[in-house]
């Protein structure tokens, strides 16, 4: 079975167990032995593998959860309609609409 085909920890455990069980035993040959033990170095690597690339995901997704809150795209409408009330307002007292504009920016 090719490394990559192994996508849980749960079954490259279960495969270096069944690897753990062949070389206990007396009689295995040496070359199958070592061709056991090459096999769970591979595997050994393909752990590591799988456990980055959960850290990747999992730190992907906690920015992502960091950044962007629940309830945030309701509050983002919120400074642009507040804007646009200060525009119209802003027209009859002069200049009052083009500072909220400019801290809406800020």
């Amino acid at each position: 079975m090719a490394l990559e085909s192994y996508g849980s920890f749960e079954e490259l455990k279960s495969r270096l167990d069944e690897i753990v069980q062949a070389v206990n035993d007396k009689d295995l040959p040496l070359d199958q032995a070592l061709s056991l033990y090459e096999e769970a170095v591979g595997l050994g690597l393909r752990a590591s593998d799988l456990l980055e690339q959960g850290i990747d995901e999992a730190s992907v997704q906690e920015a992502l959860a960091s950044e962007a809150p629940a309830g945030l795209a309701d509050d983002s409408a919120q400074p642009a309609a507040s804007a646009a009330g200060a525009h119209k307002e802003g027209q009859a007292d002069g200049g009052a609409a083009q500072q909220g504009q400019a801290a809406v920016s800020a």
